[in-house]
């Protein structure tokens, strides 16, 4: 299995967030738990599945005590998003739907911060002094 990387953000479309559908098929407190839930995706570093390292599900009051949220609210919303496809639940988690089309900003940047994370020979440091040296 590969190795989960956590995302330290993700992208939302402001317009769709603010007039889009979920302004009006969920309540504002469920509204608050569904970009909760994307943020708990982006955690787990596994492509918009929320579940451990070795993809189990994590326990729905679990994942309240996470969200600081009731068990019954984060049951409403589960089962609304459900109904509206927003997510799909199995023996695996909770599989954010169009998770990598949503976020595909972070998967276009994902080579530039590996590249930064490499270390390069010739890459110019800071000096004992201050000043900068090569490599």
């Amino acid at each position: 299995m590969p190795r989960a990387r956590k995302r330290t953000w993700i992208k939302l479309f402001c317009y769709e967030r603010l007039h889009g559908s979920v302004a009006f098929q969920l309540l504002p407190e469920e509204r608050s738990v569904w970009d909760e839930l994307l943020c708990l995706a982006g955690l787990c570093g596994l492509d918009g599945l929320i579940a451990d390292r070795d993809e189990r599900p994590y326990p729905h009051s679990y994942i309240a005590h996470e969200l600081h949220i009731p068990v019954e609210l984060l049951e409403r919303t589960l089962d609304k998003c459900i109904k509206e496809g927003r997510i799909t639940e199995d023996e695996h988690g909770i599989h954010i739907t169009n998770w990598v089309a949503y976020q595909s900003e972070y998967e276009r940047q994902k080579p530039y911060r590996q590249k930064a994370e490499e270390q390069d020979p010739d890459k110019f440091i800071k000096g004992r002094y201050g000043h900068m040296v090569q490599r």
